[in-house]
């Protein structure tokens, strides 16, 4: 009976652990296509990114940005007579 009850129980804890495998198995088989997701969102943020690098440099060009302040707002570099100079104490 005694021995029974150990061949019972070895088998019980054999199905068991080959259960757990599988198991761990299907979690590192979902992990890695999240894995998988998560890199290729990366490399869609990093080619936005430097979309986004390309779009500032040209917003921010000094040219540009004198022209738009020219045409559009109707800005000049001040005379000599209209510049002051302030001093702190």
């Amino acid at each position: 009976m005694s021995r029974m009850l150990l061949i019972t129980a070895l088998l019980i804890a054999i199905v068991w652990t080959a259960l757990k495998v599988v198991e761990a198995k299907q979690q590192t088989r979902q992990l890695f296509a999240v894995r998988e997701a998560l890199r290729a969102e990366a490399d869609e943020l990093s080619v936005t990114q430097g979309q986004l690098q390309v779009e500032l440099a040209t917003f921010a060009d000094y040219g540009r940005v004198e022209k738009n302040a020219r045409n559009k707002l109707h800005m000049r570099t001040p005379g000599m007579q209209e510049i002051e100079v302030l001093q702190t104490e």
